[in-house]
């Protein structure tokens, strides 16, 4: 599976308008392309006002069709070029793989996703994946919920995430509470940290739509 993100910084001169058109171009694009598209907002975290489009797949080509049906609707060209004042930056587009970990696409989607990023080590690539699939899985272990590993098909060479799917607040709350009260969490991260270079982040982001 792949999973397809674009990401785009809002300005804070109007956000109340600025989240009216995320959501109303999200299900715009729904409409035009029959894809699940899913539009996540940052919160509580470093990259403020940042928008998150995502998208699973399984394949590459679902996403290039729905891109031809996106460019082929003057509907949906002409609210772009409308949501440009909302905009503060550039648009980035980011795909990744899905290395570990199950992906359950049939029931209601999260409503919380706790994205912590990180890129390999010059010449640890190998101890990278294979660590970040130990991790994903003490993630789940220790807090509860599923956390998926996925590996940067785009981007920087050798960048990798680690997502977890949340119900609530509450739940990203106590799984982190759980995770840091983990004695064999803290081993873990010390033990496989040098596979990754040292600007790994960590981000929460809400489903707005």
């Amino acid at each position: 599976m792949h999973l397809f993100t674009r990401t785009i910084r809002m300005g804070g001169g109007d956000p109340a308008g600025a989240m009216t058109w995320s959501v109303g171009i999200t299900e715009q694009v729904r409409s035009i392309t029959g894809l699940g598209v899913d539009a996540w907002a940052s919160v509580m975290s470093p990259d403020a006002g940042a928008v998150v489009w995502s998208i699973w797949v399984e394949h590459l080509s679902e996403i290039e069709q729905g891109a031809d049906k996106l460019g082929g609707s003057p509907q949906y060209l002409d609210n772009v070029k409308a949501g440009q004042v909302y905009i503060d930056g550039p648009v980035v587009d980011g795909l990744s793989t899905l290395v570990h970990g199950t992906l359950d696409l049939t029931g209601d989607p999260p409503n919380y996703v706790t994205a912590a990023q990180a890129v390999a080590a010059p010449g640890r690539l190998s101890d990278a994946i294979t660590s970040g699939i130990e991790i994903a899985d003490h993630v789940t272990k220790a807090s509860g919920q599923p956390t998926m590993f996925v590996v940067n098909s785009t981007g920087p060479y050798g960048g990798c995430a680690w997502l977890t799917a949340s119900p609530d607040i509450n739940t990203v709350e106590q799984g982190e509470a759980a995770l840091m009260g983990d004695p064999g969490w803290l081993k873990l991260i010390d033990r496989v940290g040098t596979a990754y270079n040292n600007d790994a982040s960590q981000s929460i982001y809400r489903r707005i739509a």
